[in-house]
């Protein structure tokens, strides 16, 4: 190794280490972990990073720094390490188990032999655009069956499906404009978007719902859900806008937020992007800024952080995101968005996750990353079966 390649990967690893790293950079770096001809200057790299003290203050959390180090930990693993004494060294700096699974990972931990894949995974397909629309007088059209163009009519609002996973609704300025309640809902595995009567858009996460107006009142906008949405609402200081779930309330007038209200959650979570929202749960009550969560508590509590915004809005870009989270909460996101079931056979593995991973893999993928981090799983009758 010349000088110039190892002054190539303290570069790359410092920009990684520092979050600055493009996914370009990133790659270069793992190909270089893969390849087994750099570990001295890995192992440097890592240790004037992980293990020697610093003068100023790391610009990661613990977390982040962990997960990062997973990262390389699980590429040089990927590839049949050799030298294993030096990455035990490193993982024993970590305090949880972690797991940064970005597509490179994800492709390493599905490379096993074809005979072992095929009778340890069955392949599931990832979620897609999938709704059904639910019209006041009960009609129902399954969104992703019809094509392009005028779905329904109701009074003097037109329902056109706009593009594959959009609908919008359009209404006709009249007096005599009369409202009947309408419904979208998503299956597991399935995702959609609406644009509502007013402009606003909503993005529904698998196995959720929305019911609204197909016409709103002069005074009020004001929907329902289950589930998630997200939602970017268009401003009308005359109409609030209001959304009711698990029996609370989030009133805006214009912002983009967040609502994550699944009935196998126990905690409700309603995340701000931008704007500001008020929220009212039985005789509690919170407003909340930007970056700022509020967890709906069982008993009606309502508890306020700043988060990180990226992970409750990650489902909308296409991807999971996961923070700390144990194998429960992983596996619901699964069975949610490939609609599949989860059996636990024994005890349930105690492993912590954190990283993001794309939704549009195949559940193969996610189930060979995750039976890579240690956890025993597969797939079988469409099934995830996790446990001995």
């Amino acid at each position: 190794m010349d000088h110039e390649e190892q002054k190539r990967i303290q570069h790359l690893f410092d920009r990684y280490y520092a979050g600055r790293a493009t996914p370009a950079e990133e790659e270069e770096l793992m190909l270089y972990v893969r390849s087994g001809r750099y570990d001295e200057a890995v192992e440097r790299a890592m240790k004037r990073n992980w293990l020697e003290p610093a003068d100023q203050a790391p610009l990661f959390d613990a977390l982040q720094s962990e997960s990062m180090l997973g990262a390389i930990l699980a590429s040089g693993r990927a590839r049949g390490y050799r030298t294993m004494g030096i990455w035990t060294r490193y993982a024993a700096a970590a305090a949880v188990l972690v797991l940064v699974a970005g597509l490179w990972l994800l492709r390493k931990a599905s490379e096993k032999p074809a005979a072992v894949a095929n009778r340890e995974i069955q392949d599931v397909a990832p979620g897609r655009n999938r709704a059904l629309l639910t019209l006041a007088d009960g009609q129902g059209i399954e969104l992703d069956r019809v094509g392009s163009g005028l779905v329904a009519r109701q009074g003097n609002t037109e329902i056109t499906k706009q593009q594959d996973g959009l609908v919008v609704y359009n209404n006709r300025p009249s007096e005599t404009a009369t409202a009947g309640l309408n419904k979208i809902s998503t299956p597991r595995g399935g995702q959609y978007k609406v644009q509502l009567p007013d402009g606003s858009k909503v993005w529904l996460n698998a196995s959720s719902s929305i019911r609204f107006p197909s016409v709103f009142p002069a005074s009020e906008r004001r929907v329902e859900i289950t589930g998630e949405a997200y939602f970017e609402v268009t401003k009308d200081p005359a109409r609030p806008f209001t959304v009711r779930f698990n029996g609370s309330e989030v009133q805006v007038l214009g912002t983009s937020f967040n609502v994550m209200a699944y009935p196998d959650e126990r905690i409700s979570k309603t995340t701000l992007v931008e704007g500001s929202v008020s929220i009212r749960n039985k005789g509690a009550h919170a407003t909340l800024r930007p970056g700022q969560q509020a967890a709906l508590l069982p008993g009606g509590r309502i508890e306020t952080a700043f988060t990180t915004v990226e992970e409750a809005v990650a489902w909308k870009e296409g991807m999971f995101y996961f923070k700390n989270a144990g194998v429960k909460e992983v596996m619901r996101q699964l069975a949610r968005w490939y609609d599949v079931e989860v059996s636990y056979r024994g005890e349930v593995p105690v492993r912590q996750f954190t990283g993001r991973v794309s939704r549009n893999v195949n559940l193969s993928e996610v189930v060979g990353m995750l039976r890579y981090a240690g956890v025993n799983c597969s797939v079988a009758n469409n099934t995830i079966e996790v446990g001995q």
